[in-house]
């Protein structure tokens, strides 16, 4: 009778969807877009002073973004922007995820980060070295040279670009709607409001 209803409550769990999910992500982006302003500062000014600093704030903001959600999914199930989404992160089991859960879904996008870190790095570093010829160049321009000599700038669009669109896919054409974090630490995003899902409580009860 216990294994029954038990099943009836995991059968009455409904996934988040790509919708909300990007819901959640823009929310969060709202909640850290002021630690964006010294970056859209650099690139708009494209100074000497700004782009030596440029890796050192990239660094910065990219694991700073990668620290609040691994700690906030371990701690909690669920950052700001899930929250007010009202979704959050469980195991597969529907249980709280581990620190250890939380590092593995984090994981893919703290590869991209370094990347973009990489990225940061030698856009610096070419900008320094070509001084002369990249002070008093519009931004186009300054960039179409950064393009030309920074060797990480096709893996660092592409990246990102192939991994997303293949969490988007997942998400949108698989039951359990788990992008591609989900599926390395075997975890799942569901509502937690009665009206369109398991609340905390059936959460912790369907197991």
């Amino acid at each position: 009778m216990e294994e029954n209803q038990t099943e009836i409550q995991k059968k009455s769990v409904k996934y988040a969807g790509l919708g909300t999910r990007l819901y959640a992500q823009i929310l969060d982006f709202i909640v850290f877009s002021p630690a964006l302003v010294p970056y859209a500062l650099a690139v708009y000014y494209h100074d000497r002073t700004s782009y030596s600093i440029l890796p050192f704030y990239t660094a910065f903001h990219s694991l700073s973004y990668i620290a609040y959600r691994f700690v906030l999914h371990a701690k909690f199930g669920r950052t700001l922007g899930k929250k007010w989404a009202g979704i959050r992160v469980v195991s597969s089991e529907f249980r709280k995820i581990s620190w250890r859960k939380s590092f593995l879904r984090i994981l893919p996008e703290l590869l991209l980060s370094i990347i973009t870190i990489l990225k940061a790095y030698y856009d610096s570093r070419i900008y320094l070295e070509h001084l002369l010829e990249m002070e008093g160049l519009p931004w186009a321009g300054v960039d179409r040279i950064l393009r030309r000599f920074n060797p990480v700038e096709s893996v660092a669009v592409w990246d990102s670009v192939v991994y997303y669109s293949l969490s988007v896919f997942f998400v949108l054409f698989t039951s359990k709607k788990k992008a591609i974090h989900d599926m390395i630490a075997g975890t799942r995003v569901i509502y937690e409001d009665h009206k369109n899902g398991p609340g905390r409580d059936e959460v912790n009860s369907a197991v």
